[in-house]
């Protein structure tokens, strides 16, 4: 078995003049946790199979009655009960020094007895340990959207790619299988983008840039929606960029104006407002989209745009913390060094009529 990070760290050998320190390798910048609770209301401590009551609206109240001796009523207040489907993942990783002693990870080992424990060491602390943090982030994104608990492969009959396992998308139902389902059952919190059914890669992304379409998406989606939506403080439309391109270029077709984006987190995510309504472009969405529903011709519904209330848009985790507790220790018997993350995690869409789905 291989140790992680061995497939990379091997091409910087310590012979080869380039680099001798890992302290001198130059990062990329790393997705932030913090970019999901700026999307989704994030619940720490849920438990598996615990349920959520609700109180809303008391019914009508107000009537003409006798001045004596009214008629008194019990009017109902509106109530609902939802219920945590959490799923269990584990990652598990080990790695051997001898697997990375001649590559240039040798510098930062320990010597003699303690040569194998590269717990401390900057390669962990440096290199395994963030790049392992910003892998989990990237997993919280993948299943908080793109969970299924019954994923298959498109030969199966599925949507996800069939170069791509699907134990990847099966610890719990993630927001867009909630949608699809909560859509479909309501159509009127549907809204159609024609270009998701065109024929090819090319042709779905340009049948959405045709004049008008991207614009008349949006007004649908806005203008058509709950009044309870419309009026909610934390309401947001979040977009694959695709959707969010098509828009842009759509409004400078029309107005001969740029929209004004502002970098996040980055820049792994945007935000810009429009017409007031603040969108904010999520180009993680067209990565995962491109890379784990693509069925060789054309992407399963590739252009998305969700508008939706912040505090109806739940991702529950058992711990405390977003990112679970990260165990890190040298085993003596073994001589390995081992990394260890569990936790529960699931979705749940609280509020039904406060979301309005586009693909």
């Amino acid at each position: 078995m291989a140790s992680t990070g061995q497939d990379f760290i091997k091409n910087l050998t310590p012979d080869n003049g380039a680099v001798t320190n890992l302290r001198e390798l130059l990062f990329l910048s790393v997705l932030q946790s913090e970019a999901i609770e700026k999307v989704l209301t994030v619940q720490p401590g849920a438990i598996h199979g615990k349920k959520i009551g609700g109180i809303g609206n008391m019914g009508l109240v107000g009537e003409i009655q006798n001045a004596c001796r009214p008629q008194f009523n019990a009017t109902a207040i509106a109530t609902q009960e939802k219920e945590w489907d959490l799923g269990e993942f584990t990652v598990a990783e080990e790695i051997c020094y001898k697997d990375l002693k001649e590559t240039l990870v040798r510098y930062a080992m320990r010597t003699k007895t303690s040569v194998a424990d590269l717990t401390g060491t900057d390669y962990i602390d440096l290199i395994v340990e963030p790049r392992l943090r910003e892998a989990l982030t990237r997993m919280l994104w993948r299943l908080f959207w793109f969970g299924d608990k019954d994923a298959k492969n498109v030969s199966a009959g599925g949507i996800v790619t069939d170069t791509v396992d699907t134990k990847y998308f099966d610890v719990c139902d993630g927001l867009f299988k909630r949608l699809f389902a909560l859509t479909a059952a309501n159509p009127d919190q549907h809204v159609e983008i024609d270009a998701n059914g065109s024929a090819t890669y090319k042709a779905q992304r340009d049948d959405l840039r045709a004049a008008g379409v991207a614009t008349a998406i949006f007004d649908d989606l806005i203008y058509n929606a709950d009044m309870r939506l419309r009026q909610a403080s934390d309401k947001v439309v979040l977009a694959t960029q695709s959707f969010a391109d098509a828009l842009a270029i759509d409004v400078k077709r029309t107005t001969g104006s740029d929209l004004q984006w502002e970098s996040l987190f980055d820049g792994f995510i945007s935000a810009t407002k429009f017409n007031g309504q603040e969108i904010i472009a999520l180009p993680i969405w067209d990565d995962m989209i491109a890379a784990f529903e693509d069925n060789g011709t054309t992407y399963n519904k590739p252009h998305r745009v969700v508008y939706a209330s912040r505090s109806a848009l739940w991702a529950g985790v058992a711990s405390e913390n977003l990112v679970g507790e990260l165990d890190i220790w040298f085993s003596k018997d073994d001589q390995v060094n081992r990394m260890l993350v569990r936790d529960e995690i699931g979705t749940l869409v609280w509020e039904n009529d406060l979301v309005r789905f586009g693909y």
